[in-house]
Protein backbone atom coordinates (compact mmCIF):
# COMPACT_ATOMS: atom_id res chain seq x y z
CA UNK A 1 0.00 0.00 0.00
CA UNK A 2 1.62 3.73 -0.66
CA UNK A 3 -0.01 6.37 1.04
CA UNK A 4 1.79 8.98 -1.83
CA UNK A 5 1.59 8.73 -5.86
CA UNK A 6 5.17 8.19 -7.16
CA UNK A 7 4.12 9.98 -10.66
CA UNK A 8 6.47 12.63 -11.59
CA UNK A 9 4.19 15.54 -10.97
CA UNK A 10 5.49 18.76 -9.36
CA UNK A 11 2.76 19.85 -7.91
CA UNK A 12 2.57 19.82 -4.17
CA UNK A 13 -0.18 17.38 -2.44
CA UNK A 14 -3.75 18.77 -1.85
CA UNK A 15 -3.38 18.21 2.17
CA UNK A 16 0.13 19.87 3.19
CA UNK A 17 -0.63 19.45 6.77
CA UNK A 18 -0.82 15.79 6.31
CA UNK A 19 2.20 13.81 8.61
CA UNK A 20 2.80 10.72 7.36
CA UNK A 21 4.40 8.96 10.28
CA UNK A 22 3.52 5.77 11.59
CA UNK A 23 0.93 5.05 8.57
CA UNK A 24 1.61 1.99 6.76
CA UNK A 25 1.47 -0.99 9.25
CA UNK A 26 4.32 -3.18 8.77
CA UNK A 27 3.53 -6.59 8.44
CA UNK A 28 1.14 -5.24 5.36
CA UNK A 29 4.21 -5.37 3.32
CA UNK A 30 5.15 -7.53 0.59
CA UNK A 31 8.12 -9.02 1.98
CA UNK A 32 6.61 -9.33 5.33
CA UNK A 33 2.55 -9.91 4.74
CA UNK A 34 0.85 -9.42 1.72
CA UNK A 35 -1.12 -12.13 0.02
CA UNK A 36 1.99 -14.47 -0.99
CA UNK A 37 2.42 -17.09 0.63
CA UNK A 38 6.45 -17.70 -1.00
CA UNK A 39 7.93 -14.37 -1.71
CA UNK A 40 10.33 -13.45 -4.66
CA UNK A 41 12.68 -10.94 -4.25
CA UNK A 42 15.16 -9.56 -7.16
CA UNK A 43 18.86 -9.57 -5.78
CA UNK A 44 22.02 -8.03 -6.54
CA UNK A 45 20.92 -5.83 -9.55
CA UNK A 46 23.09 -2.59 -8.43
CA UNK A 47 26.65 -3.93 -9.38
CA UNK A 48 27.45 -5.06 -13.19
CA UNK A 49 26.64 -8.70 -13.94
CA UNK A 50 24.61 -8.69 -10.30
CA UNK A 51 23.73 -11.64 -8.64
CA UNK A 52 23.38 -13.57 -12.04
CA UNK A 53 27.12 -14.21 -11.10
CA UNK A 54 30.70 -13.68 -11.63
CA UNK A 55 30.64 -13.83 -15.39
CA UNK A 56 31.02 -12.90 -19.05
CA UNK A 57 27.65 -14.21 -19.87
CA UNK A 58 25.70 -12.20 -22.58
CA UNK A 59 23.08 -9.69 -21.44
CA UNK A 60 23.85 -9.48 -17.90
CA UNK A 61 23.59 -5.86 -16.17
CA UNK A 62 26.88 -3.24 -17.68
CA UNK A 63 25.58 -1.26 -15.00
CA UNK A 64 26.30 1.82 -17.48
CA UNK A 65 23.28 4.44 -16.74
CA UNK A 66 20.56 4.27 -14.54
CA UNK A 67 17.98 3.95 -16.77
CA UNK A 68 18.92 0.23 -16.99
CA UNK A 69 18.02 0.02 -13.30
CA UNK A 70 15.26 1.76 -13.00
CA UNK A 71 13.57 -0.51 -15.72
CA UNK A 72 14.50 -3.43 -14.15
CA UNK A 73 12.70 -2.50 -11.09
CA UNK A 74 9.93 -0.93 -12.73
CA UNK A 75 9.32 -3.92 -14.73
CA UNK A 76 9.70 -5.76 -11.10
CA UNK A 77 6.97 -4.04 -10.13
CA UNK A 78 4.87 -3.97 -12.71
CA UNK A 79 4.98 -7.98 -12.15
CA UNK A 80 4.42 -8.00 -8.60
CA UNK A 81 7.44 -9.28 -7.06
CA UNK A 82 7.58 -8.48 -3.56
CA UNK A 83 11.32 -6.87 -3.13
CA UNK A 84 14.69 -5.08 -4.86
CA UNK A 85 17.24 -6.13 -2.73
CA UNK A 86 20.78 -4.78 -3.30
CA UNK A 87 24.40 -6.33 -2.21
CA UNK A 88 26.49 -4.00 -0.40
CA UNK A 89 30.12 -4.14 -2.57
CA UNK A 90 32.56 -0.99 -2.55
CA UNK A 91 34.55 -2.93 -4.96
CA UNK A 92 35.49 -5.54 -7.55
CA UNK A 93 37.70 -8.21 -7.70
CA UNK A 94 39.15 -7.76 -10.48
CA UNK A 95 39.37 -4.54 -11.62
CA UNK A 96 35.72 -2.41 -12.93
CA UNK A 97 35.56 -3.42 -16.62
CA UNK A 98 35.48 -6.83 -14.93
CA UNK A 99 31.59 -8.66 -12.90
CA UNK A 100 31.08 -6.81 -9.98
CA UNK A 101 33.58 -4.04 -11.13
CA UNK A 102 30.91 -1.35 -10.98
CA UNK A 103 28.35 -0.73 -8.04
CA UNK A 104 25.66 1.71 -6.98
CA UNK A 105 25.55 2.72 -3.36
CA UNK A 106 22.25 0.97 -1.68
CA UNK A 107 20.98 3.79 0.06
CA UNK A 108 20.88 6.46 -2.97
CA UNK A 109 20.33 3.11 -5.09
CA UNK A 110 16.99 2.89 -2.89
CA UNK A 111 15.94 6.00 -2.65
CA UNK A 112 16.09 6.83 -6.40
CA UNK A 113 13.68 3.37 -6.82
CA UNK A 114 11.27 4.57 -4.06
CA UNK A 115 10.35 7.32 -6.33
CA UNK A 116 9.64 5.48 -9.38
CA UNK A 117 8.29 2.51 -8.46
CA UNK A 118 4.34 2.00 -6.74
CA UNK A 119 4.14 -1.97 -4.76
CA UNK A 120 7.32 -3.91 -4.53
CA UNK A 121 9.40 -3.49 -1.43
CA UNK A 122 12.99 -1.25 -1.74
CA UNK A 123 15.71 -2.43 0.30
CA UNK A 124 18.82 -0.68 1.27
CA UNK A 125 21.77 -3.11 2.45
CA UNK A 126 24.21 -1.86 5.42
CA UNK A 127 27.45 -2.79 6.02
CA UNK A 128 26.87 -1.02 9.79
CA UNK A 129 30.37 -0.72 10.53
CA UNK A 130 30.79 2.07 7.42
CA UNK A 131 27.98 3.82 8.62
CA UNK A 132 26.95 5.89 11.62
CA UNK A 133 23.71 4.63 13.01
CA UNK A 134 22.16 8.18 13.38
CA UNK A 135 22.98 8.45 9.58
CA UNK A 136 21.65 4.84 8.39
CA UNK A 137 18.60 5.12 10.32
CA UNK A 138 17.93 8.89 9.15
CA UNK A 139 18.37 7.47 5.44
CA UNK A 140 15.94 4.88 6.29
CA UNK A 141 13.36 7.11 7.58
CA UNK A 142 13.97 9.34 4.68
CA UNK A 143 13.28 6.73 2.18
CA UNK A 144 10.16 5.12 3.27
CA UNK A 145 8.75 8.55 3.09
CA UNK A 146 9.73 8.75 -0.26
CA UNK A 147 8.45 5.00 -0.83
CA UNK A 148 5.12 5.30 0.75
CA UNK A 149 6.19 3.24 3.91
CA UNK A 150 7.80 0.35 1.27
CA UNK A 151 11.60 0.81 2.64
CA UNK A 152 13.77 -2.23 4.24
CA UNK A 153 17.00 -2.81 5.32
CA UNK A 154 19.20 -5.62 4.76
CA UNK A 155 21.69 -5.47 7.44
CA UNK A 156 25.15 -6.87 7.37
CA UNK A 157 27.75 -7.39 9.82
CA UNK A 158 30.92 -7.52 7.44
CA UNK A 159 32.90 -9.89 6.33
CA UNK A 160 35.13 -8.20 3.27
CA UNK A 161 38.28 -7.96 4.27
CA UNK A 162 39.38 -5.73 1.34
CA UNK A 163 36.85 -3.18 2.25
CA UNK A 164 37.52 -2.73 5.19
CA UNK A 165 40.67 -1.55 4.34
CA UNK A 166 39.30 0.87 1.80
CA UNK A 167 37.60 2.06 5.05
CA UNK A 168 40.74 1.96 6.79
CA UNK A 169 38.84 0.14 9.67
CA UNK A 170 39.78 -3.19 11.02
CA UNK A 171 37.79 -6.46 10.45
CA UNK A 172 37.05 -7.62 14.04
CA UNK A 173 36.55 -11.44 15.17
CA UNK A 174 33.57 -12.55 13.66
CA UNK A 175 31.18 -12.82 17.18
CA UNK A 176 32.59 -8.84 17.42
CA UNK A 177 31.18 -7.79 14.80
CA UNK A 178 27.62 -8.90 15.62
CA UNK A 179 27.72 -7.02 18.95
CA UNK A 180 28.47 -4.07 16.89
CA UNK A 181 25.39 -5.15 14.63
CA UNK A 182 23.19 -5.44 17.72
CA UNK A 183 24.30 -2.09 19.13
CA UNK A 184 23.70 -0.25 15.64
CA UNK A 185 20.05 -1.67 15.36
CA UNK A 186 19.73 -1.05 19.16
CA UNK A 187 20.22 2.80 18.28
CA UNK A 188 18.21 2.90 14.81
CA UNK A 189 14.94 1.18 16.98
CA UNK A 190 15.56 3.65 19.60
CA UNK A 191 15.61 6.72 17.15
CA UNK A 192 12.68 4.99 14.82
CA UNK A 193 10.65 4.62 18.01
CA UNK A 194 8.04 7.69 18.92
CA UNK A 195 8.86 7.35 22.77
CA UNK A 196 11.36 8.90 23.19
CA UNK A 197 12.64 12.89 22.19
CA UNK A 198 16.11 12.85 22.43
CA UNK A 199 18.76 9.81 24.30
CA UNK A 200 21.89 9.36 25.02
CA UNK A 201 23.57 6.46 24.24
CA UNK A 202 27.22 5.36 26.33
CA UNK A 203 28.15 1.48 24.51
CA UNK A 204 31.18 -0.33 23.89
CA UNK A 205 31.13 0.79 20.05
CA UNK A 206 28.84 3.89 19.81
CA UNK A 207 28.65 7.01 22.18
CA UNK A 208 26.08 9.24 21.26
CA UNK A 209 24.59 12.74 23.47
CA UNK A 210 21.42 13.73 22.60
CA UNK A 211 20.41 11.79 19.62
CA UNK A 212 17.11 12.36 18.04
CA UNK A 213 15.08 11.26 14.60
CA UNK A 214 12.53 13.30 13.18
CA UNK A 215 10.13 12.97 11.06
CA UNK A 216 9.56 9.32 12.64
CA UNK A 217 9.52 6.06 9.71
CA UNK A 218 5.86 5.99 7.82
CA UNK A 219 5.99 2.36 8.54
CA UNK A 220 4.70 1.23 12.57
CA UNK A 221 6.28 0.20 14.48
CA UNK A 222 9.36 0.82 12.19
CA UNK A 223 10.93 -0.16 8.99
CA UNK A 224 10.85 -3.80 7.99
CA UNK A 225 14.59 -5.87 8.98
CA UNK A 226 16.06 -8.50 7.44
CA UNK A 227 19.88 -10.12 8.13
CA UNK A 228 21.88 -13.23 6.94
CA UNK A 229 21.99 -15.93 9.65
CA UNK A 230 24.41 -18.89 8.84
CA UNK A 231 26.25 -18.66 12.42
CA UNK A 232 24.78 -18.98 16.14
CA UNK A 233 25.78 -15.31 16.66
CA UNK A 234 24.08 -14.64 12.91
CA UNK A 235 20.67 -16.25 14.19
CA UNK A 236 20.74 -14.70 17.79
CA UNK A 237 21.12 -11.21 16.09
CA UNK A 238 18.20 -12.11 13.47
CA UNK A 239 16.07 -13.79 16.14
CA UNK A 240 16.11 -10.10 18.24
CA UNK A 241 15.96 -7.84 15.65
CA UNK A 242 14.98 -9.44 11.88
CA UNK A 243 11.35 -9.37 10.31
CA UNK A 244 13.56 -11.85 7.56
CA UNK A 245 16.33 -14.07 8.04
CA UNK A 246 18.23 -15.07 5.02
CA UNK A 247 19.97 -18.15 5.59
CA UNK A 248 22.81 -19.77 3.74
CA UNK A 249 21.19 -22.57 1.56
CA UNK A 250 23.30 -24.44 -0.62
CA UNK A 251 20.53 -26.66 -2.63
CA UNK A 252 17.38 -27.71 -2.26
CA UNK A 253 18.11 -30.93 -0.92
CA UNK A 254 20.36 -28.89 1.49
CA UNK A 255 17.03 -26.73 2.37
CA UNK A 256 15.29 -30.11 3.88
CA UNK A 257 18.37 -30.25 6.66
CA UNK A 258 19.09 -27.19 7.39
CA UNK A 259 15.57 -24.86 7.13
CA UNK A 260 13.84 -27.36 9.73
CA UNK A 261 16.46 -26.53 12.17
CA UNK A 262 16.27 -22.79 12.29
CA UNK A 263 12.99 -22.79 12.21
CA UNK A 264 12.71 -24.71 15.29
CA UNK A 265 15.26 -22.31 16.82
CA UNK A 266 13.44 -19.24 15.46
CA UNK A 267 10.01 -20.60 17.33
CA UNK A 268 11.69 -21.48 20.29
CA UNK A 269 12.85 -17.44 20.99
CA UNK A 270 9.48 -16.77 20.45
CA UNK A 271 9.87 -15.18 16.29
CA UNK A 272 7.01 -17.93 14.85
CA UNK A 273 6.12 -14.54 13.05
CA UNK A 274 10.30 -14.44 11.57
CA UNK A 275 10.25 -15.41 7.46
CA UNK A 276 12.93 -17.47 6.32
CA UNK A 277 14.66 -17.12 3.25
CA UNK A 278 17.10 -18.21 0.63
CA UNK A 279 18.91 -17.07 -2.21
CA UNK A 280 18.55 -18.63 -5.63
CA UNK A 281 20.44 -18.40 -9.09
CA UNK A 282 17.35 -19.57 -11.39
CA UNK A 283 17.80 -20.22 -14.67
CA UNK A 284 14.56 -21.05 -16.58
CA UNK A 285 13.83 -22.16 -20.40
CA UNK A 286 11.10 -23.57 -22.37
CA UNK A 287 13.08 -27.23 -22.29
CA UNK A 288 15.45 -28.78 -19.74
CA UNK A 289 18.06 -29.23 -22.65
CA UNK A 290 18.04 -25.87 -23.16
CA UNK A 291 18.12 -24.75 -19.30
CA UNK A 292 21.07 -27.08 -18.96
CA UNK A 293 22.49 -25.71 -21.94
CA UNK A 294 22.32 -22.29 -20.96
CA UNK A 295 24.13 -22.94 -17.47
CA UNK A 296 26.49 -24.46 -18.85
CA UNK A 297 27.20 -21.76 -20.97
CA UNK A 298 27.15 -19.52 -18.16
CA UNK A 299 29.58 -21.37 -16.42
CA UNK A 300 31.93 -21.51 -19.32
CA UNK A 301 31.56 -18.01 -19.35
CA UNK A 302 32.79 -17.71 -15.64
CA UNK A 303 35.15 -15.13 -14.64
CA UNK A 304 37.27 -18.05 -12.50
CA UNK A 305 39.93 -15.25 -11.60
CA UNK A 306 37.08 -13.24 -9.66
CA UNK A 307 35.77 -16.48 -8.67
CA UNK A 308 38.89 -17.57 -7.14
CA UNK A 309 39.85 -14.19 -5.58
CA UNK A 310 36.02 -14.44 -3.69
CA UNK A 311 36.61 -18.05 -2.48
CA UNK A 312 39.94 -16.96 -0.90
CA UNK A 313 38.94 -13.74 0.61
CA UNK A 314 35.66 -16.28 2.00
CA UNK A 315 37.96 -18.19 3.10
CA UNK A 316 40.95 -16.59 4.71
CA UNK A 317 40.09 -12.90 4.73
CA UNK A 318 42.93 -12.37 1.96
CA UNK A 319 43.13 -12.44 -2.32
CA UNK A 320 46.90 -13.84 -1.53
CA UNK A 321 46.86 -17.04 -4.09
CA UNK A 322 48.74 -17.15 -7.37
CA UNK A 323 46.75 -16.77 -10.15
CA UNK A 324 49.18 -17.23 -12.49
CA UNK A 325 49.82 -20.95 -10.99
CA UNK A 326 46.03 -21.66 -10.64
CA UNK A 327 45.53 -20.96 -14.00
CA UNK A 328 48.11 -23.82 -16.01
CA UNK A 329 45.89 -26.52 -14.70
CA UNK A 330 42.62 -25.65 -15.13
CA UNK A 331 41.71 -28.31 -12.34
CA UNK A 332 39.64 -25.14 -10.59
CA UNK A 333 37.33 -25.27 -13.18
CA UNK A 334 35.87 -28.81 -11.90
CA UNK A 335 35.91 -27.52 -8.14
CA UNK A 336 32.40 -27.50 -7.35
CA UNK A 337 33.63 -24.89 -4.70
CA UNK A 338 35.16 -22.14 -7.18
CA UNK A 339 31.90 -22.92 -9.46
CA UNK A 340 29.46 -22.22 -6.75
CA UNK A 341 31.25 -18.53 -5.89
CA UNK A 342 31.03 -18.15 -10.09
CA UNK A 343 27.09 -17.98 -9.40
CA UNK A 344 27.38 -15.69 -6.57
CA UNK A 345 27.53 -18.77 -3.80
CA UNK A 346 23.57 -18.84 -4.63
CA UNK A 347 21.86 -22.47 -4.75
CA UNK A 348 21.08 -23.20 -8.57
CA UNK A 349 17.60 -24.01 -9.78
CA UNK A 350 17.58 -24.58 -13.19
CA UNK A 351 14.87 -26.34 -15.81
CA UNK A 352 11.49 -25.44 -17.21
CA UNK A 353 8.93 -23.56 -15.48
CA UNK A 354 7.42 -26.82 -13.94
CA UNK A 355 10.43 -27.69 -12.75
CA UNK A 356 11.61 -24.35 -11.48
CA UNK A 357 8.20 -24.38 -9.55
CA UNK A 358 8.53 -28.19 -8.67
CA UNK A 359 11.75 -26.82 -6.55
CA UNK A 360 10.42 -23.66 -4.92
CA UNK A 361 7.66 -26.18 -3.61
CA UNK A 362 10.20 -28.40 -2.35
CA UNK A 363 11.68 -25.15 -0.43
CA UNK A 364 8.31 -24.14 0.70
CA UNK A 365 7.91 -27.72 2.47
CA UNK A 366 11.14 -26.96 4.07
CA UNK A 367 10.28 -24.01 5.78
CA UNK A 368 11.60 -21.40 3.16
CA UNK A 369 8.95 -18.42 2.76
CA UNK A 370 11.26 -16.49 -0.03
CA UNK A 371 13.89 -16.15 -2.19
CA UNK A 372 16.31 -13.82 -3.12
CA UNK A 373 16.90 -14.38 -6.60
CA UNK A 374 19.85 -13.52 -9.23
CA UNK A 375 19.22 -13.72 -13.01
CA UNK A 376 22.06 -14.24 -15.70
CA UNK A 377 19.74 -12.02 -18.12
CA UNK A 378 17.40 -9.80 -15.71
CA UNK A 379 15.43 -8.91 -18.11
CA UNK A 380 14.38 -12.00 -19.77
CA UNK A 381 14.54 -13.87 -16.35
CA UNK A 382 12.14 -11.21 -15.47
CA UNK A 383 9.46 -11.71 -18.11
CA UNK A 384 10.07 -15.85 -17.62
CA UNK A 385 9.11 -14.62 -14.08
CA UNK A 386 6.00 -13.68 -15.04
CA UNK A 387 4.83 -15.27 -18.34
CA UNK A 388 5.92 -18.73 -17.34
CA UNK A 389 6.96 -19.18 -13.40
CA UNK A 390 4.35 -17.21 -11.38
CA UNK A 391 0.73 -18.85 -13.56
CA UNK A 392 2.43 -22.28 -12.32
CA UNK A 393 3.10 -20.62 -8.74
CA UNK A 394 -0.62 -19.46 -8.45
CA UNK A 395 -1.59 -22.89 -9.35
CA UNK A 396 -0.10 -24.22 -7.00
CA UNK A 397 -1.14 -21.76 -4.02
CA UNK A 398 2.54 -20.36 -3.61
CA UNK A 399 1.04 -16.71 -4.98
CA UNK A 400 -2.00 -15.12 -5.14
Amino acid sequence: MSIASNETSTEHPVDRDFVADYTVERGNGPMVGGDNTFKVAIFGANVSTGQGGLNFADNTIKLGNWGEVQHLAQKADRYGLDGFIPIARWQGLAGPDRPWGRQFETFTWAAGLAAVTQNIQIIATCNVQFINPVMGAKMVTTIDHISGGRMGLNVTAGYFKPEYDIFGVELPEHDVRYELADEWIEIAERLWANEEQEFDFDGKFFNLKGAQAHPKPVQSPRPMVMSAGSSPAGQEFAFKHANVLFASVASVEHSGELTPKIRQKADAAGREDLGLWAGAHIIVKDTEKEARAYADYVTESTDWESALRYREIIRSGTQSFNWDEYKQSEDYKRDESVRAFGRAALMPITGTPEMVVEELQKLQASGITGICTGLVDYDEGLDRLHEQVFPLMREAGLRA
